[in-house]
């Protein structure tokens, strides 16, 4: 696989978000079924959705329909029971089951289904033989695929966040805010105008202020963007690009 960028291009942060039940292929909004729903796209993988049980469901309205390619979703912690996500043009009915997990597929940390393009208005999470306890974040859209690697040496480098302050006698105290972040420089020397293009459309999507998960071909990183991405034209039609990336502890 490709490095990617999993990022909400369908403007989930304005999508409504509504709990209910779900009986195949239909939905009823029932606002006592899930407690927290609100919390699978808050942009903080810090706190879960509650009281997410057996046939529960959370229907998410993207207000029109917008083209979804992959759901990625965060768990706090394993869970032996089952989702299975749903779209459909209406919100009640002619539900569509687009992916569905196995027993003992949901692990803490990023989880992903992928599937061919599909443009619809409501998607759906449904619990499954079970209540799902640890999902803290959900994130749906189109993948952004590098289009080559970045060049050879991937810069890293750790945020201590580490305050050093010194006494009189010259002892030294310290005061530790949060746990280490990494970052990530990534730099293209030679990418295509088309490629570029979707750079910067991804960077107008989440600029500094939306999380997204970086994917390193091995692993799902947490991140923001650090700073804006730089461009400069190497030939025709041809450009550099580097991207600095900060992860996110929650």
């Amino acid at each position: 696989m490709a490095k990617k960028f999993y990022y909400d291009n369908v403007n989930l942060l304005d999508a409504t978000i509504t709990a209910g039940t779900l009986s195949p292929p239909n939905f009823t909004v029932s606002a006592s079924a899930v407690t927290n729903e609100h919390r699978i796209t808050d942009q903080s993988i810090s706190q879960s959705v509650s009281n997410f049980d057996d046939e529960d469901a959370i229907r998410i309205d993207l207000s029109s329909s917008k083209a979804v390619d992959f759901i990625l979703w965060h768990m706090s912690g394993s869970d032996a029971d089952k989702l299975q996500f749903y779209y459909s043009t209406s919100g009640t009915s002619s539900l569509t089951l687009v992916a569905s997990t196995q027993e003992g597929e949901l692990n803490p940390n990023w989880n992903i289904e992928t599937f061919s393009s599909q443009s619809k208005r409501y998607w759906f999470v449904r619990a499954h033989e079970g209540t799902v306890d640890n999902i803290t974040e959900l994130i749906l859209g189109s993948a952004l695929t590098f289009e080559n690697e970045p060049d050879i040496g991937i810069a890293t480098q750790e945020i201590f966040a580490t305050d050093l302050n010194t006494s009189l006698g010259g002892v030294e105290y310290a005061n530790k805010r949060h746990e280490p972040k990494t970052t990530w420089q990534l730099n293209f020397s030679n990418i295509s105008q088309t490629f570029k293009n979707n750079l910067v459309s991804f960077e107008q999507d989440v600029t500094n202020f939306k999380k997204f998960v970086y994917y390193d071909d091995s692993s799902y990183h947490y991140v923001r963007l650090d700073s804006p991405i730089k461009f400069t034209e190497v030939a025709f039609e041809r450009f550099s690009a580097s991207l600095k990336l900060r992860e996110q502890l929650s």
